[in-house]
């Protein structure tokens, strides 16, 4: 290998174990969390909870969702659990500049416009900074 080489190659080494990764961008920040609570016109119906939990995996492309978590109610005899609705979504976001540009996404609004929104009687939403 010519002397050439060798030092292109430990350029970019060094590079790369230097140049922070996505995660650490944001090491001064807090993760913030956006739950979805959706309770459907058509009670507990199968089909338009997996129409929203499937189209739910698009938001992942956005810019700045670490993470898409979707699921269905867990049915409780508690009286302190509120398990009236049927779908969750919840979103982990880098931060909380994060969640205002997903708010005005296109691939948030058309999820919200066209699938979820015609589905649903009821739509509460809950924001949280996490102090991980």
């Amino acid at each position: 290998m010519s002397i050439l080489k060798k030092y292109i190659s430990i350029f970019i080494v060094i590079g790369l174990i230097n140049s922070p990764s996505y995660a650490d961008e944001f090491l001064d920040e807090k993760p913030v969390y956006h739950v979805v609570l959706i309770w459907l016109k058509t009670y507990r119906n199968e089909m338009r909870i997996n129409k929203i939990i499937n189209a739910s995996r698009e938001l992942e492309k956005i810019p700045g969702v670490l993470e898409v978590s979707t699921g269905r109610v867990l049915r409780s005899a508690r009286v302190i659990v509120d398990d009236t609705f049927d779908v969750s979504i919840i979103i982990k976001f880098a931060s909380k500049d994060y969640l205002k540009d997903y708010l005005v996404h296109p691939i948030h609004i058309k999820i919200a416009n066209e699938v979820i929104k015609p589905l649903a009687n009821k739509i509460t939403v809950y924001d949280t900074i996490i102090q991980e």
